[in-house]
């Protein structure tokens, strides 16, 4: 039922404007019909236990502090999580979400989704918007009043705090603590997930979960042993002697393609802070250490050096394309692209660990550990659950009935098994196109895939984890860090290519890091100062 309270104009100005953007996909939402008095301010709440699923034994077992399970193939004897319908009682329920592919045939046409509702006991209407026009989409939504039971919220939505802990349910008192047991594949969700969900004394979401090993620095392992080169550097230097072996200009061949990502990886050699560091309650940025600006320098002696791409400043490289064809053979990203690259190229990819500058172990830095959060509209406690039940049956691992579902349809109309991988069939291709992983979700895990490269991401993620470093702002919330994240991005990120061009010199550094704080550094450090001294 629309609500005439909530207004378009009333939203635009809760949540500022149409700039509500969010670097997450696009992402962003609000959602609720009603407002509250919810206080904001830092996370006091108590966060669900986390309670790792034994349904399903996988080949390599996941690890409170971060590891992921891994798997060599799918298992092929499946196990029910669920003997009833989670959404049984439940009737319609609405959700608003963002896709990243062609949308499926609507549920009149399509199979798979009528069976998806026959599973659950519930009828789930999915609306599915590209991710470019998820702002417009949500703002329509908002204007009319007929707002849905769930929503996916981006992780840098501007103003978060404000659209959760007014517009959106209190899930505190069905999920904090051990009250998630009710909801035994939210609480297989580990504690680094949940964070962005509490607010205050509050809980407003469930998190879509990703794994905490973050960003990896990949490397061409094939090309590496092709030139007897060492993959493992021990330190600083054995990385530049690896990066002056795998430049050859003259062969259109260079170590390197994006600065930035340079100067990251010789910061965790030099123990760089992920993003902040606190001592008593005070907190200083990453930006400000010496040793930030040192990694800085090496990069910069390292393009000056020709190490790098001749397009990295300035240039539009499709880094992965290059990476596949040899042309650089040092790139990094999220830990999901090991097994695209080496598909999708048919090449041998390796993870490099951070030394440290003079030898030792470097650090690790911890990623954000969730795609986005669904919030769900206020209602009265019998239909959260519902709804959070729904989410639970989404949250399935590996191994069971309802993974297998959601991920591949029914066996032998939308895929069958060839060498103990699923294929789907051409109708599986067509129907199988819900964006359901987007509400809600399981760990992620290594594999199902290739024994030696599950084996080899497994080794890396044991190398990399004991030295994983949080960002201690991580549970603490500051609008200027979502606001104005492009321009404070903007003025590091122009500094730095200005530095390692050549264009200016080092102490420019200085001056953009003062920029920095002006323009709404400063303000960030006294929001997550204040919010720590709350917490006591």
């Amino acid at each position: 039922m629309r609500d005439p309270n909530l207004s378009r104009r009333r939203f635009l100005t809760l949540t500022g404007g149409v700039a509500l953007a969010a670097g997450s996909g696009g992402l962003l939402a609000g959602c609720g019909t009603s407002e509250s008095t919810t206080p904001r301010g830092p996370a006091t709440a108590k966060l669900p236990d986390y309670l790792p699923s034994q349904l399903v034994k996988p080949d390599l077992p996941a690890s409170a502090d971060g590891l992921m399970a891994g798997y060599y193939n799918y298992p092929r004897t499946l196990v029910d999580a669920y003997r009833d319908k989670p959404g049984a009682g439940a009737g319609d329920v609405s959700v608003l979400t963002n896709m990243f592919n062609p949308a499926p045939p609507a549920v009149g046409s399509n199979q798979f989704w009528q069976q998806l509702n026959g599973r659950l006991g519930a009828n789930l209407n999915v609306t599915m918007t590209p991710s470019a026009d998820y702002l417009n989409k949500l703002s329509t939504v908002i204007a009319g009043g007929d707002l849905p039971d769930m929503l996916t919220i981006s992780a840098r939505l501007t103003r978060r705090a404000d659209v959760l802990t007014r517009l959106c349910a209190d899930l505190s008192d069905l999920v904090s603590g051990s009250a998630i047991k009710d909801f035994p594949f939210l609480a297989n969700i580990p504690t680094d997930s949940w964070l962005p969900t509490a607010f205050g004394s509050g809980i407003y979401a469930i998190p879509v979960p990703r794994a905490v090993v973050g960003t990896i620095t990949f490397s061409r392992a094939d090309l590496i042993r092709q030139r007897g080169l060492n993959p493992d550097p021990a330190n600083y230097q054995e990385f530049l002697q690896l990066a002056r072996g795998l430049t050859d200009a003259r062969g259109n061949r260079w170590a390197f393609g994006n600065p930035k990502r340079v100067i990251e990886f010789v910061g965790n050699m030099l123990g760089v802070p992920n993003l902040w560091k606190e001592e008593g309650g005070k907190f200083v940025s990453e930006y400000e250490t010496e040793q930030r600006k040192q990694a800085l320098v090496r990069a910069t002696e390292m393009y000056k050096e020709g190490l790098f791409h001749p397009d990295s400043i300035g240039g539009k490289l499709n880094l992965r394309d290059l990476f596949g064809n040899g042309t650089i053979a040092v790139i990094s990203e999220g830990y999901a692209a090991w097994d695209t690259l080496a598909t999708t190229y048919s090449v041998e990819v390796g993870g490099m660990a951070a030394p440290g500058y003079d030898g030792g172990a470097g650090t690790n830095r911890a990623g954000t550990a969730i795609f986005a959060l669904t919030a769900f509209k206020k209602a009265d406690p019998d239909r959260l659950r519902q709804l959070l039940r729904i989410c639970d049956w989404l949250a399935t691992p590996v191994g069971t009935s309802e993974y297998m579902f959601r991920r591949f349809g029914v066996e032998g109309q939308h895929y069958t098994w060839k060498d103990d991988v699923p294929v789907r069939t051409g109708l599986g291709t067509t129907e199988v196109k819900l964006p359901l992983e987007y509400i809600a979700d399981a760990p992620h895990v290594l594999g199902p895939g290739d024994r030696l490269r599950v084996d080899a991401q497994r080794a890396y993620q044991e190398k990399v984890i004991p030295r994983i470093v949080r960002n201690p702002a991580e549970g603490l919330y500051s609008d200027v860090a979502v606001d104005k994240a492009g321009e404070l991005s903007k003025i590091i990120d122009n500094a730095e290519l200005d530095i390692v061009s050549g264009r200016k010199p080092i102490a420019h550094w200085d001056e953009a890091v003062t920029a920095w704080r002006r323009a709404g550094g400063d303000q960030m450090r006294a929001d997550y100062e204040t919010g720590r001294a709350k917490q006591g």
